[in-house]
């Protein structure tokens, strides 16, 4: 008798915040019956007590090692377990222990979807404003959304309907099946829900252009939920337009923090925010690279640095490093 073939598929539910998948089994017969605790269907290993880094909680569980320092940092909240052994800053969990908590933080979390169900609702060829959408994948903004479609190009799906509004402002609608056909195979875990801390209110926009803005200020007008996420973005490319600060202060320990103009932290919000589709972007950086090449005295002093600020929103640094070289192509080939 031929053995029954048995496939396991990885599933992600649509108030999954990336923390565990749902590991479902299936065979020729239908589906069968699973006991194993769902904490360990993605384990690579099977010895409870073994100790695990937070890389290698990352490797196992697919939560990464900033979300586990925050659930950990706001352990009064979220019941994340003590380490069972810590050797200075370095911390490790028992498989046993981080396991089932990170079932049942997803769990809580999937308690929490009532919006992003109601939304989601209705008929797949319903369209979803742009403000819908950002509810429906967590964000209480548009901003982090529009931020997808300008920083990460086919991450998140293009809008199924574009029409000009007019003030010249670009309205994205998409369908409800196309929405929910990217919640159930997501890329990555993600991070959709708001933190446990309170955000600092925005500056206002209105205020003194020329006032010197630290991260913290700057974040939540990008939309970014804390400085350390906008941190981190300056320093992987994302917004080359605040790679040079307008001011640095040192306190006394030495440790130094960026002070950006708050012009240039608007206009950058302002642009976010009214992101044309990707073609659009890409030659709107070429005829930018190749007016700023043939009217330079010093064709070297064309940085990405340099385009950027003066055209805030048009991509990340990968994407002007690969603009400014094809338009330096172009130019010596003519």
């Amino acid at each position: 008798m031929q053995a029954d073939s048995t496939r396991q598929t990885l599933t992600l539910t649509a108030a999954d915040d990336g923390l565990l998948p749902t590991l479902r089994a299936s065979s020729s017969r239908g589906p069968s019956p699973l006991t194993t605790p769902s904490w360990r269907k993605t384990m690579t290993g099977t010895d409870e007590n073994e100790l695990l880094d937070a890389k290698q909680i990352h490797d196992e569980f697919g939560l990464s090692p900033s979300r586990l320092s925050e659930l950990y940092r706001d352990r009064t909240t979220t019941g994340c377990p003590e380490p069972d052994e810590t050797e200075g800053r370095r911390r490790r969990w028992k498989r046993g222990t981080i396991g089932p908590f990170l079932t049942a933080h997803r769990a809580a979390k999937a308690s929490q979807s009532s919006v992003r169900h109601s939304l989601l609702t209705g008929p797949r060829d319903q369209l979803m404003s742009t403000s819908e959408v950002a509810k429906v994948l967590g964000h209480k903004r548009t901003v982090t959304l529009l931020g997808w479609l300008q920083d990460r190009p086919g991450y998140f799906p293009e809008p199924d309907v574009a029409e000009p509004t007019e003030t010249g402002r670009l309205r994205r609608s998409w369908y409800l099946g196309t929405v929910a056909d990217w919640i159930g195979q997501r890329p990555g875990p993600g991070n959709t829900q708001s933190k446990s801390r309170t955000q600092a209110a925005s500056p206002a926009e209105d205020g003194d252009p020329e006032e010197l803005l630290d991260t913290k200020q700057a974040a939540p007008m990008l939309g970014y939920s804390s400085h350390l996420e906008l941190n981190r973005a300056i320093a992987r490319g994302i917004l080359p337009e605040l790679a040079r600060p307008d001011d640095v202060l040192r306190s006394d320990r030495g440790l130094t923090s960026n002070r950006y103009k708050r012009r240039r932290v608007v206009a950058l919000a302002h642009a976010r925010q009214q992101v044309p589709t990707s073609s659009e972007l890409g030659e709107r950086r070429m005829e930018a690279a190749v007016h700023a090449l043939r009217t330079a005295a010093d064709p070297g002093a064309v940085t990405i640095e340099v385009l950027a600020e003066s055209h805030p929103g048009h991509g990340s640094a990968v994407a002007w490093k690969k603009t400014i070289d094809e338009a330096r192509g172009t130019l010596q080939a003519d």
